[in-house]
C-alpha cells in the first residue's frame, strides 16, 4: 500500500510540475510613504504582461527593506497575507551605514489578490520620520549586500504565486522588480516628492 501511495504521489507531482511549465517573472513591489507622512506601505502589483485570475494562491514571499542603522519601526499591520520580521542585519561590511530588515511571508491570510493594473497593499508600519528619505526596498540586482555576502544571509525580495485558472492553464508568477521608486543606492523619486509636499 505504501509503495502504491508513493508511486501515485510521484506521478501527481510530475504531472503538476509539467503543468507549471509557463512561468513569468511579472510581479513588482513598491514601498511608499503614505499621506499621513508617518506610515509606510508595502505594495504588490502584476506588471502589464499578465492578467491574473481570481483563482490564485501565494505560496512564498519575502520583502527586504534598506534603512539607516538606527531604524526602528512600530505599529506593524498585515493587510494582505501574513508577514513577520524574520531577519535583520545591521552594518554589514558591504554597507556599514545601513540596516537590512526582511519580512517573510507566513500565510495567504488575509488573501493576497492580484488585479490587472491595480496595486495591493501587503503591510504597513510606522517609523521615525527623520529617515523618510532613506528607506527603500532592496534591489536584488544592484545592492552591495546581495548574496553571497559577509553574513551568509539571503536578503532580497521574492514572491511565488500560482494561478489555477489562467487561459494558459496552471501558471506561476514570480517577483520581477521594484516599481514606483528606486532602491537605497539611487534616487528615490516617490519619497522625495512626498517630502517636498511637507
Amino acid at each position: 500500500m505504501n509503495t502504491l501511495r508513493t508511486i501515485s504521489f510521484t506521478f501527481l507531482a510530475l504531472v503538476f510540475s509539467a503543468s507549471l511549465s509557463a512561468q513569468s517573472h511579472s510581479i513588482e513591489f513598491k514601498i511608499e510613504l503614505l499621506s499621513d507622512h508617518m506610515t509606510w506601505g508595502v505594495f504588490v502589483r502584476p506588471d502589464n504582461t499578465i492578467s491574473p485570475s481570481d483563482n490564485i494562491s501565494t505560496g512564498s514571499g519575502q520583502v527586504t527593506i534598506v534603512a539607516p542603522l538606527d531604524f526602528t519601526f512600530s505599529n506593524f499591520k498585515n493587510v494582505s497575507g501574513t508577514w513577520i520580521e524574520n531577519a535583520r542585519v545591521n552594518a554589514p561590511a558591504e554597507a556599514p551605514d545601513k540596516s537590512y530588515v526582511s519580512f517573510g511571508f507566513v500565510a495567504d491570510e488575509p488573501r493576497i489578490s492580484l488585479m490587472p493594473n491595480e496595486e495591493t497593499m501587503l503591510f504597513t508600519f510606522t517609523c521615525n520620520g527623520v529617515h523618510a528619505n532613506e528607506i527603500s526596498l532592496f534591489d536584488n540586482n544592484t545592492d552591495p549586500f546581495a548574496a553571497p555576502n559577509s553574513y551568509s544571509s539571503n536578503p532580497g525580495n521574492d514572491i511565488g504565486v500560482i494561478d489555477f485558472s489562467s487561459p494558459n492553464g496552471v501558471v506561476s508568477y514570480h517577483y520581477s522588480g521594484i516599481y514606483g521608486n528606486t532602491p537605497a543606492f539611487g534616487t528615490n523619486d516617490v519619497i522625495a516628492a512626498a517630502n517636498e509636499e511637507d
